[in-house]
């Protein structure tokens, strides 16, 4: 029995810990592929102190995670007393209440904060951006608090109540007899709560995601925009350092914890060195919360123009490839701006953080249906364009477009098409048609829909032959019944999550922006592009705008000015892999990229493909709630959906368990 308990226990850290082994070999390999070790270096580990941006992330998670911690511990402690002195059932009503937040779901979180902030925010406060730091630091906080009460309260029952009354009885105030007796015999609990705060503060991706404003970004949630293209080896060492750090930490306390127990335990006095430890690491935390607060006062008060730029994910080039980076370069020229970036994955993802009020940018770039609908509900300012003269330079034809026709608020950034990336290897040319292959039923549970009701609508609109622009009812809901039949076979509804699901070939046919596809042919050669020219297809412009939040116009209108010089434009499109209205911005592109037919098809091809056109509220709405009801957004894969094999596992599951406890827990009982 023995034998069989340290084979589990040995299964069981196998694991938990091989993809962390995974990721620390990665981390030294020479080549990118981590199927394929090339050889051993220190060379990302190099790259990444070189990166002051990834630097400048992973500092920001630090700090926040710092402060949230501290502020935890100092009022999860003293809440934790408080609790303890209540009545044992109101004592098991307030614990209750008190673990919710851990057992709540993050993204149920996430929403509600992001909700509370804004209705304070902007509606009681009336403040311009009601997404902060500060929404970030109270939200850490909220989840951190439990974990320090979860882990004090056992401490204070533990703890010989008489100690407390015997430090009064000698002439202790009680806010001295915590000091003095409370703090040191629950101080194993704080320091355990705090480690647990942390750790879940430093990696917490949903809820930040909801209450970060423009102003401050943590590494998790800046990774998420990693998807289009591999990860680069400099992130893997880091995470490598970031797990080194926790399991070095967590070994010590661990180890310091069990000096002490087994010290106590003897009845002798606990040693000077861990005192001194304990000394230390107080030290460590408080003087952590003083420099994160300096950091931040100082930051606040910076000379620099802070110029905030909300772009779609790894849409601008940033140095990584060879590329040019584009920020720097603008950092370069006007030395006395400071340009953060942010990104959002959809237009109703910026619609709603832009018409919520909970974040504040001054630099936006949104596609063409939307810049209408922005511009009729007065979210858009007027460009000066002569502070634009490079706006001289984009091409007649992306001038005065249906949705800015008088050229007063946008100037347009790319252009592409929706077409159908498949994998060769599976999916037979005979099948390569049109739109109906996203509805091959041969290809069940391999076929990826674009996440997005307006997309996901025009392409079925395209399949039945109706306008991408319609209003009718009738029309609108055959799509959407269109759409309920594609659904059985779609493997998961996505946006960026396309790259590594079509490039690792775990799905074979995707509907998604040429550009996009560009970057995963280049990453798998047997993946191939085409345009369903007999039925039509989306032509798209996306747009620099200036929202009406913004702070900084005259810079907004600087950097986009920079972004219309043929060379910048080239070098950007180099890396994002779209179409510049620039014509002159082809002589500074990749030779492959400025002669491809996906990236510029020919006038024929083009005249078949139509733009989208802003739908009212109204109708905007009721496509919204069709798309829902018809896709059941983010519903997964096939292999997920209920069924009697996933039924047949689930007991063989909940057997395996059962045979593992009896063989554990019950045996022993028995023998006792």
């Amino acid at each position: 029995m023995r034998k069989a308990n340290r084979i589990l226990t040995v299964l069981m850290f196998v694991f938990l810990y091989i993809p962390m082994v995974v990721l620390i070999v990665a981390s030294f390999n020479t080549g990118k592929d981590i199927t394929n070790f090339e050889g051993f270096t220190f060379g990302q580990y190099a790259e990444l102190f070189r990166d002051k941006d990834l630097l400048g992330l992973l500092g920001n998670s630090v700090l926040i995670a710092l402060l949230s911690t501290g502020i935890s511990v100092a009022f999860g402690t003293l809440a934790a007393v408080g609790i303890h002195s209540l009545k044992p059932k109101m004592r098991k009503a307030v614990l209750s209440l008190t673990n919710i937040p851990m057992t709540n779901p993050d993204i149920v979180t996430g929403v509600s904060l992001s909700l509370l902030f804004v209705f304070v925010g902007t509606g009681l406060l009336s403040q311009r951006e009601s997404l902060n730091f500060g929404t970030l630091l109270l939200a850490h906080v909220t989840f951190g608090l439990p974990y320090v009460i979860l882990n004090v309260m056992p401490k204070l029952q533990q703890m010989n109540p008489a100690l407390t009354d015997a430090a009064m009885d000698l002439g202790c105030t009680p806010v001295k007899a915590f000091f003095k007796v409370i703090i040191h015999e629950i101080m194993p609990g704080v320091v355990s709560g705090g480690i647990m705060a942390f750790t879940m503060s430093l990696d917490d991706f949903v809820i930040s995601y909801f209450v970060t404003g423009s102003d401050f970004v943590t590494l998790p949630v800046e990774i998420y925009t990693y998807t289009k293209k591999p990860i680069h080896p400099k992130v893997y060492a880091m995470f490598t350092l970031l797990f080194g750090l926790i399991f070095v930490l967590m070994l010590t306390m661990n180890l310091l914890q069990l000096r002490s127990d087994r010290k106590r335990a003897s009845k002798r006095p606990v040693s000077r060195g861990w005192k001194i430890a304990r000394r230390w690491i107080a030290g460590v935390a408080a003087a952590s919360m003083v420099v994160g607060c300096g950091f931040l006062f100082v930051n606040g008060r910076q000379d620099k123009t802070v110029l905030n730029v909300y772009n779609w994910g790894m849409n601008m080039a940033d140095g990584t490839d060879g590329t040019m980076d584009l920020v720097a370069e603008f950092e370069k020229r006007y030395p006395n701006i400071d340009v953060r970036m942010s990104e959002y994955e959809s237009n109703e993802v910026l619609y709603s953080k832009l018409k919520n009020g909970g974040i504040s940018v001054d630099v936006i770039i949104p596609s063409d249906y939307m810049i209408h609908r922005m511009r009729n509900e007065g979210m858009l300012l007027e460009l000066d364009f002569d502070n634009i003269p490079n706006f001289s330079y984009v091409d007649e034809q992306f001038k005065n477009p249906d949705y800015d026709p008088e050229n007063k608020y946008s100037v347009p950034y790319t252009w592409g098409t929706v077409g159908i990336l498949y994998n060769t290897k599976y999916v037979d040319e005979a099948d390569v048609t049109g739109w109906e292959l996203m509805w091959n039923e041969k290809y069940a549970g391999k076929i990826l829909m674009i996440d997005n009701s307006r997309d996901a609508f025009g392409i079925a609109q395209y399949l039945l032959g109706y306008s991408v622009n319609t209003t009718d009812k009738a029309e609108l809901q055959a799509c959407a019944d269109k759409l309920a039949q594609q659904r059985p076979l779609v493997q998961q509804y996505v946006m960026d999550q396309i790259y590594a699901t079509m490039e690792n070939e775990e799905a074979y046919i995707a509907a998604y922006y040429a550009g996009d596809c560009m970057l995963m042919m280049e990453e798998n050669e047997d993946l191939a592009f085409y345009l369903p020219e007999h039925q039509g297809f989306n032509l798209f412009t996306d747009a620099m705008c200036i929202p009406s939040c913004a702070t900084e116009k005259e810079a907004a209108e600087l950097f986009i000015n920079f972004m219309c010089d043929p060379e910048i434009s080239g070098a950007n499109m180099d890396y994002i892999c779209y179409a510049s209205p620039i014509s002159a911005a082809k002589d500074y592109m990749e030779e492959y990229l400025a002669e491809s037919e996906i990236v510029y098809p020919d006038e024929e091809l083009l005249s078949k493909g139509t733009s989208y056109q802003f739908l009212s509220e109204e109708t905007s709405r009721y496509v919204e709630g069709l798309y829902q009801g018809a896709t059941k957004i983010n519903s997964g894969s096939v292999e997920e959906q209920p069924s009697g094999r996933n039924f047949v596992w689930l007991a063989v599951a909940v057997l395996a368990v059962g045979v593992t406890g009896w063989f554990l827990f019950g045996r022993k009982k028995r023998k006792s």
